[in-house]
């Protein structure tokens, strides 16, 4: 008699789907493929299906709740349905009315002004910082009048603001911490999000825990914790019911549905119990990018210490919109899916049809949209995919512009070649013998620094001592390379002194124009060759 198969259950189907079907991306390294702990998340949902809680507030919340407050010392949170509904939480708490005005990013995501926006308050945009697409503390203090009712602020790519400016006006500040789970304040040497009265976490697809949809609201005043909790159930006192303190419960207030499924606690909770693994993944990520990219003359890597944020995002800044655009064609014929990032809020169609648009124009958020590429960082995003994508970028920077490169043994001759063309350049002008020249490299390698293009070596920079010394192939002259080494080693080596011959009337007009002239005792001494400063 032939056995019948055991019939699979629901969570095995699941679990196999996920494992052998993931979702079909046609490039083959995504820009995100959010990780989830099914097998866990399964046995944390059973727990919850025991308990009959389903709906909120079941034995998943109540755990990652506590954890939030053990791990970060966020001790009122609520789990909400996403980072949308915690913003739309604080307006209600902060009972804004129309006429209020509220500063709020213009470089942000839309649900950052949106959930402001439904109170009818006007909103007024501040401008990014000119080094960081974070929002500039200069340009928020700047649009405070007696009607601003609250300050909101984001911590783009998890990176920490300093917020001592703001808290010192006394105005409700609100922290969009979507970004940033696992971030610390450089300057309390907090966890991100203790700061202002309220602050907003997001545990969306794309966050570093993701979980679908997801969110969180941190209460850090304690007079707003009760209204928090009635706003959160509709408006209605149904928390202090089930806690056996009101005999009934009814409408007390405004509010909505802002309780996040116990399904999706579930979720939650097991990726909370992989939390420094996640964040030890993506840091190791981040810093292969940083390591491996090659510096060059396109874009510019992030600012920022790795430690002290979360390796929410690792993004370039390109130097021109039209690079911007080619660099994602260039990725995109790669089979890589980079992306870009927010339009500025204060251009989108929603405020351009308003009568009284907010603020003024934001020149540097416009320039973030137009020059920011993000690249692929995920858990699960593989040592050789990460190699591929950097592959792809350091042919892409060598093919359109300059890269700059450590120097090795087999660009030593390369270096001699490229010397002895320009040696009226130099202060010894006579050629210099590969043995000798292969001698004076072994010592002085590590700060000296190559150029390519096009799988070609065209200069190099360097320095002996602090003693500045720079070439390239005449081919490359007034081609904008010698600028790109000369600006590039001295973020690297800013305490090199410049000297040049007085005979050398092309180095004289290059160093020039970049803002050098002769040190004044030294031109009046007559020495040669003569010491240059800037300024």
């Amino acid at each position: 008699m032939r056995r019948l198969r055991q019939q699979p259950t629901l969570k095995n189907l699941i679990i196999y789907e996920l494992q052998t079907n993931p979702t079909v991306m046609t490039p083959s390294v995504p820009f995100n493929a959010p990780h989830l702990f099914v097998e866990e998340a399964f046995d944390f949902l059973k727990d919850a299906l025991q308990h009959g809680a389903i709906s909120g507030d079941g034995p998943n919340t109540k755990f990652c709740v506590e954890w939030f407050a053990e791990r970060f010392g966020y001790e009122r949170a609520l789990l909400t349905p996403s980072c949308t509904a915690a913003l739309e939480m604080t307006a209600l708490l902060l009972d804004l009315q129309p006429g209020d005005e509220v500063i709020v990013p213009s470089y942000t995501f839309v649900s950052t002004a949106n959930a402001f926006a439904l109170r009818g308050v006007q909103l007024q945009f501040a401008d990014s910082s000119f080094d960081t697409p974070n929002v500039s503390i200069d340009s928020i203090l700047s649009l405070v009048t007696e009607r601003t009712k609250a300050i909101v602020v984001v911590h783009y790519a998890g990176v920490p603001l300093d917020l001592r400016p703001l808290l010192v006006t006394g105005i409700p500040l609100i922290e969009d911490c979507a970004h940033a789970i696992g971030a610390f304040d450089p300057y309390t040497q907090r966890p991100i999000g203790l700061a202002g009265c309220m602050s907003a976490f997001s545990f969306h697809q794309t966050k570093n825990i993701p979980i679908g949809e997801g969110g969180m609201l941190v209460v850090n005043d304690p007079q707003l914790w009760e209204r928090a909790q009635i706003v959160r159930e509709k408006g209605t006192n149904r928390t202090r019911f089930i806690e056996g303190r009101d005999t009934f419960y009814t409408w007390h207030s405004l509010g909505s549905s802002y309780l996040l499924s116990d399904i999706d606690a579930a979720f939650l909770r097991a990726s909370l119990n992989h939390f420094d693994e996640i964040q030890e993944k993506r840091s190791a990520i981040w810093k292969g990018y940083d390591r491996d990219l090659l510096v060059n003359s396109l874009y510019k890597k992030p600012k920022l210490t790795v430690s002290l944020a979360n390796a929410h995002m690792y993004y370039l800044k390109f130097s021109s919109w039209a690079i911007q655009q080619s660099f994602c064609d260039w990725m995109k014929k790669n089979s890589v899916l980079v992306t870009t990032h927010y339009v500025p809020l204060e251009e989108s169609p929603f405020i351009a049809a308003r009568e009284t648009p907010g603020g003024a124009t934001c020149p540097m958020s416009r320039n973030w949209h137009q020059t920011l590429v993000r690249l692929p960082l995920f858990f699960a995003l593989t040592e050789a995919n990460q190699n591929f994508v950097i592959k792809c970028i350091n042919e892409f920077s060598e093919h359109h512009g300059f890269v700059l490169q450590a120097v090795l043994p087999e660009h030593y001759e390369g270096i001699r070649l490229i010397r002895n063309e320009n040696r009226e350049a130099f202060l010894h002008t006579e050629e210099i013998d590969p043995e000798t020249h292969g001698k004076f490299m072994k010592l002085h390698s590590q700060t000296y620094r190559v150029a390519y293009h096009e799988g070609n070596m065209v200069g190099f920079v360097g320095h002996v001592d602090g003693d500045f010394r720079i070439a390239c192939v005449p081919s490359q002259q007034r081609k904008g390379l010698a600028h790109f080494m000369y600006s590039t080693f001295l973020e690297e080596y800013p305490f090199v002194s410049v000297r040049v011959k007085r005979s050398n009337v092309k180095s004289w007009a290059f160093f020039k124009k970049l803002g050098y002239k002769p040190e004044p005792s030294a031109f009046a001494s007559g020495e040669d060759p003569l010491p240059l400063i800037l300024g």
